[in-house]
């Protein structure tokens, strides 16, 4: 694990670096498994007097992933919707998420997927399928993907070599903490929802 995050560092001083990352996050919002966090973190090491502009890029693009997400749920779930809650094993729960879901709290719904590990897109895909309102699904997307992602950016600007020394030093611990938050991101839309 220790020499993959050394080539990631070194491929994230390239050019192209911000442009795969956006495009990453764009499709992470909508299928894409792993969390753009893994991605942009490097990055933003390796370029951190740009950290606060890639997180907010990485903000912008993380909900229109969420809105791309949202109209596929929304108008081609049949299509391409549920093809991906079928990828991911959540067919009953989706059912269950949909119906079960309040509108008066489409707000905190969205907020909380967007800045916890549960993951996002799923829930992109059944606000649109719930119909939630467009407008409450992209100030929540904005305000919680924000707050996630800037909070990050804003402390590797302000302590990047810092981030980068403890990363470095216990980066096994940190993985296998990484792993289990995302396993157990997972694991609460099969049990809990």
């Amino acid at each position: 694990m220790k020499k993959i995050y050394l080539k990631i560092l070194d491929l994230c001083s390239k050019n192209y670096s911000e442009k795969v990352l956006y495009f990453l996050t764009v499709i992470e919002s909508i299928f894409f498994p792993i969390p753009t966090d893994i991605f942009m973190m490097p990055i933003q090491l390796v370029k951190r007097n740009r950290a606060i502009q890639i997180g907010l890029w990485v903000t912008l693009c993380s909900v229109i992933g969420g809105v791309i997400g949202y109209y596929i749920g929304y108008y081609f779930f049949d299509v391409f919707g549920n093809k991906i809650i079928s990828f991911y094993g959540y067919q009953d729960k989706f059912i269950k998420l949909t119906e079960s879901i309040s509108k008066e709290f489409e707000f905190w719904i969205i907020f909380t997927a967007g800045l916890t590990p549960i993951p996002y897109k799923l829930f992109t895909l059944s606000s649109g399928f719930a119909k939630f309102d467009i407008i409450i699904f992209i100030i929540a997307s904005f305000v919680s993907r924000g707050l996630r992602f800037l909070t990050i950016s804003f402390l590797i600007w302000k302590f990047g070599e810092k981030i980068k020394f403890f990363i470095d030093k216990y980066f096994n611990t940190l993985s296998v903490l990484f792993l289990i938050l995302l396993i157990l991101g997972f694991l609460s839309i099969k049990y809990f929802i």
